[in-house]
């Protein structure tokens, strides 16, 4: 996850080592000692300084594949980078026991880092998630400090020459940190491509998938369209043309990026074939698994029986899509609205992987009640938004939402 805030990745560095520094036997019974961001000639008091003192943007992600073909320029690809950060015992005073005090704290930072060197999700120190008071939990970040080896003699180069003593310090490099991209504000259209292939006669071959999608303009009117290939919402109708649908036994075989191998539709999918035609209706699920939004491939698979030996063959694939659906969508008030379809929601589902606009808006996600531009996901078939500020009253707008690149069927919404 990308993150635009980079005192975020100080701030959990420095709760790290205040807490884990706190509970060793070594620092005991002494408070929990002070780290602060700003560098050690800034600092008033006793403490450790763990300060960010250089940036630079990591190789391997300097290319990274666009979020989306018609978004391909570098502002919609997230920045990785590398944090470079000096660690620094400040001593209380300039007694000997106050530098020896700044030493044994400067050692119990070096085991912090050194035993835990990683900070994500699960990162806890007494029960309590780093990341919590951060706002960062479940945004699946991970930064991974390593020790800088940096020599005696080069170590000079970090501080002022003069007649100031050089510091004791140690340096770290932080990464991989993903500076936050431009929200993506455009899609390219679905492109599939044709192949060419040899079939032996009576072999099943599928030549095109299509569905039908029924919506309401603004005014009212209803309307009906024919996508091809196929973007069926749970509850359509998928239909596959072609020839050599004959046999004992016809199957739909249905085949995700994930997937094995190929999924047999089983009977709540109602397939029906013919010899050129096979419609099914498509469910949430083939044998009890979830079947996700998102691009698929069809195939088509006869069994027949010739000299009581059954013979089976399998048809060329071709793409589809699932779609979420939108059952319903229901004003609450306050600019608040509740759309009820789905699947909006599955483990499997990263969270950037749900998206909803609003004309050209794009709105955010929020795990708590959504303010002006924001929308919740309350469980899989549910979802709650409240519209962005600055809307024209009576405008319509395009309701879309996006789950795993699959978007709804058209959907408008009248501006309260």
């Amino acid at each position: 996850m990308s993150l635009l805030n980079l005192s975020l990745v100080t701030r959990a560095f420095s709760e790290l080592i205040a807490r884990r520094v706190e509970l060793s036997p070594a620092w005991q019974p002494r408070p929990r000692p002070t780290v602060s961001p700003l560098p050690l000639d800034q600092l008033s008091g006793a403490g450790l300084s763990f300060y960010l003192y250089h940036v630079n943007e990591t190789p391997q992600s300097r290319n990274p594949p666009p979020p989306d073909t018609a978004s391909d320029a570098t502002r919609y690809q997230p920045m990785g980078l590398e944090l470079n950060f000096q660690m620094s015992p400040a001593p209380a005073g300039p007694s000997a026991s106050e530098l020896h005090e700044a030493q044994l704290l400067f050692g119990c930072a070096l085991k912090v880092l050194h035993d835990d060197p990683e900070i994500n999700d699960e990162t806890e120190v007494a029960g309590a998630r780093i990341f919590e008071p951060l706002g960062l939990l479940g945004a699946r970040n991970r930064f991974r400090a390593q020790l800088i080896p940096v020599s005696p003699s080069d170590a000079v180069n970090y501080w002022t020459a003069g007649s100031t003593a050089m510091r004791l310090a140690a340096y770290y490099a932080v990464s991989v940190v993903h500076l936050d991209p431009e929200p993506v504000t455009a899609r390219a259209g679905r492109v599939f491509t044709y192949s060419i292939s040899a079939f032996p006669s009576d072999q099943p071959f599928v030549t095109a998938s299509d569905s039908r999608v029924d919506f309401t303009l603004p005014d009212g009117t209803p309307q009906t369209i024919s996508v091809s290939p196929a973007a069926v919402a749970y509850g359509g109708v998928l239909t596959l043309t072609g020839s050599g649908f004959v046999g004992q036994r016809i199957d739909l075989l249905i085949r995700g990026g994930g997937d094995a191998a190929p999924r047999v539709a089983d009977q709540d999918w109602a397939v029906v074939a013919q010899p050129t035609r096979l419609t099914a209706t498509v469910r949430r699920t083939i044998d009890g698994r979830v079947v996700l939004p998102g691009p698929y491939l069809a195939m088509v698979r006869t069994t027949r029986i010739r000299n009581d030996r059954p013979i089976t063959a399998v048809s060329n694939a071709v793409a589809i899509q699932i779609v979420p659906a939108v059952d319903a969508l229901t004003p609450l008030g306050g600019g608040l609205f509740r759309i009820d379809g789905g699947p909006f929601a599955d483990p499997a589902l990263l969270p950037e992987q749900v998206e909803l606009r609003l004309g050209a808006e794009r709105l955010s996600r929020s795990v708590g009640v959504p303010a002006a531009g924001q929308f919740q996901i309350i469980d899989s078939d549910r979802i709650e938004f409240r519209i962005p500020a600055g809307l024209v009253p009576g405008q319509d707008l395009p309701l879309r939402i996006h789950v795993n690149g699959a978007e709804s069927p058209p959907r408008f919404l009248r501006v309260p």
